[in-house]
């Protein structure tokens, strides 16, 4: 099987962010200062507890285990309480609306939950500038420096549009349509250079009892959604959209986009939006491991 990515996002997927949950005596993440800087820690023996709760992504929980580990040692007056969950939302909400919030929020957007977003609109966010001047653990380099140049220019990390960055990037990485190039090679099916080809292909697949199309959560499927936003219309369609400016779907080149995907509907697997939650989305992964779906919008 040789997995394929077919049509990189034009723009970069804010895959995680993360979000410092304001507290009633600091505008910082406990502890944040002493981050990067050593000889600046306290001298106290006593120890100071940061909570920090993710999400477990694809990358499963041992990379927060060295995270964690990596911290502690480098920091001995420091204990990190570690909160690793798929539904992290469900796991941490009934803590949040008892006022107990975690240090360190490491969440995306544009998840089902909306949980990120309802700590925007109730301003629960600290500002991570700081964070932004300190260099990174183990480097001579400072984060705001090692960041794409504009990528905390955006709503997507400064929702508040006060000059400040509230939420920042854990990572950033491609995201396209992947395929198995074997499955279409053992078919003798080009790969589709245009939508009229892939719906071509499309009807072809179906006749083999295959689907075109899935996708693993509806985050995954918005990245495939901002791509064409940006093909159809360029950099004007897509802010114009991402602001909701009037009328915006009205246009020709955003019809464009919402026919397309009305059309890749009649293409997309049955259990796909079934399977798409926090709990089940491998399964449509394994679609196309499985060949019984073609393309996929996917991180790396």
């Amino acid at each position: 099987m040789k997995l394929r990515n077919l049509l990189i996002a034009l723009s970069l997927f804010l895959l995680m962010t993360l979000v410092a949950c304001g507290q009633d005596d600091t505008d910082n993440v406990d502890g944040a200062e002493d981050a990067t800087d050593p000889q600046d820690e306290q001298t106290t023996d006593e120890k100071e507890t940061i909570h920090v709760a993710a999400l477990e992504s694809a990358y499963g929980t041992e990379v927060w285990d060295e995270i964690v580990s990596a911290y502690e040692e480098e920091h001995g007056n420091v204990e990190v309480e570690l909160t690793v969950e798929r539904n992290i939302e469900e796991v941490m909400r009934p803590n949040m609306q008892a006022g107990d919030y975690p240090d360190a929020f490491l969440l995306a957007t544009d998840r089902e939950e909306g949980l990120t977003e309802t700590m925007i609109k109730e301003n629960g966010l600290a500002s991570l500038d700081d964070m932004l001047d300190m260099n990174v653990f183990g480097e001579d380099i400072a984060v705001k420096d090692k960041l794409l140049d504009g990528f905390t220019d955006t709503l997507a990390t400064n929702p508040y549009a006060d000059g400040s960055t509230y939420l920042a990037p854990m990572f950033y990485s491609p995201t396209g349509l992947f395929y198995n190039a074997s499955l279409l090679e053992e078919h003798g099916w080009d790969v589709p250079e245009t939508w009229d080809d892939m719906f071509e292909l499309g009807e072809k697949a179906l006749e083999e009892d295959i689907y075109l199309f899935t996708y693993p959560v509806a985050g995954y499927f918005d990245t495939l959604l901002r791509s064409m936003l940006y093909a159809s219309g360029g950099p004007d369609l897509f802010n114009d959209v991402m602001v909701y400016t009037e009328g915006i779907w009205e246009t020709d080149q955003a019809r464009l986009v919402l026919d397309t995907i009305s059309e890749l509907t009649d293409y997309t697997h049955p259990e796909t939006t079934a399977n798409a939650n926090p709990n089940d989305f491998v399964r449509n992964q394994q679609l196309v491991l499985d060949n019984e779906a073609i393309f996929m919008p996917n991180g790396t």
